[in-house]
């Protein structure tokens, strides 16, 4: 467990502020052209840039930070987020190609106020979570030699979909009714009960309240309530599937954002049913395919359920973590 972050200069004449939505385009171009250099493609959209700059848990004056050179060129960017009142807080940094001064800097601001965040909720660990290609070697040789280390991965799956090819609904089996979150809130609220129950001992989980739960599933502007399903069994909620627009524009496929069976109702095929559900659902909207994130964690069966299904890992990102004691 680390104890210190150690304050880093940036070179002179380089100037910081804090962000706002008026800089989302040059933040995307700053991104999408790091990430281009490693996967060989943007991986992300201007969208995507608006959500997180007006995240619930992210405040932009305190958490986010641009750094631009000496002639006013964007050549940095770093944030922070808290995860609700946990102390597990994710960051994240990126730098223009030859600005790896810039990179130092940002690295050790987003980490000292993740601490500071950390500590004004009351932790006495803050707990720092990033996520990092498996291609970007230079950005996790940085987090190795800052004193992180990889706590696991997910793998982005993926399924096509036969153009024109109808996937069958599966049958619902007995006992089990299928309800949408469209419209009716209660039918919501049953979604969160089920997916804070499974999802309790996942990596990064945070647990939140319902009505923070709607407000950050809202935040995103690819969410649609419409696209949500909750699994009953008589009365009792007992899984739940949330698909978004978030692969629409850029892969013009559908995503899977949240799949959770309550405990005591895994093993019995409900993970399976709302996941060919929602395959069914994007083929008739005339996706292409259908994306997903697992975490591989081996006490898990969900990686073997998606393969067994069709799908296949096309992207790898290790989650890294630095665990630092809140001073005082």
């Amino acid at each position: 467990m680390s104890t210190a972050i150690e304050p880093v200069l940036l070179p002179p004449g380089y100037t910081t502020r804090a962000p706002d939505t008026t800089d989302a385009s040059a933040i995307f171009a700053l991104v999408s052209t790091h990430t281009t250099a490693v996967i060989g493609f943007a991986d992300y959209t201007l969208a995507e840039v608006v959500d997180e700059l007006t995240a619930p848990d992210f405040d932009p004056g305190h958490d986010g930070w641009l750094v631009h050179d000496p002639g006013a060129t964007l050549v940095g960017w770093g944030w922070a987020c808290r995860k609700g009142t946990s102390g597990t807080i994710d960051i994240d940094a990126y730098h223009a190609a030859g600005e790896s001064a810039v990179g130092d800097w940002l690295w050790q601001r987003v980490q000292r106020r993740a601490v500071e965040i950390a500590a004004g909720l009351g932790h006495r660990r803050a707990v720092l979570d990033t996520g990092c290609y498996r291609e970007d070697g230079a950005t996790a040789a940085r987090l190795a030699g800052a004193g992180f280390t990889v706590a696991t991965v997910f793998n982005r799956m993926f399924i096509a979909h036969e153009p024109g090819t109808p996937r069958p609904v599966p049958p619902t089996p007995d006992g089990i009714a299928i309800r949408s979150t469209g419209r009716d809130p209660q039918v919501r609220r049953d979604g969160w009960t089920v997916h804070q129950a499974a999802f309790a001992d996942h990596f990064g989980f945070a647990a939140k309240s319902f009505p923070d739960w709607v407000d950050h599933l809202q935040a995103h502007s690819t969410h649609d309530w419409a696209l949500g399903e909750v699994a009953y069994a008589g009365a009792v909620a007992v899984a739940m599937v949330l698909r978004s627009h978030a692969f629409v524009a850029d892969e013009r496929s559908g995503y899977v954002w949240l799949l959770a069976v309550h405990p005591h109702w895994q093993g019995r095929g409900l993970g399976r049913l709302l996941l060919r559900r929602a395959f069914a659902a994007d083929v008739a909207d005339q996706r292409r395919g259908t994306f997903l994130h697992v975490d591989t964690d081996p006490r898990r069966p969900a990686l073997g359920l998606y393969l067994t299904e069709g799908m296949r890992p096309v992207q790898v990102i290790d989650a890294w973590r630095r665990v630092v004691t809140v001073a005082g």
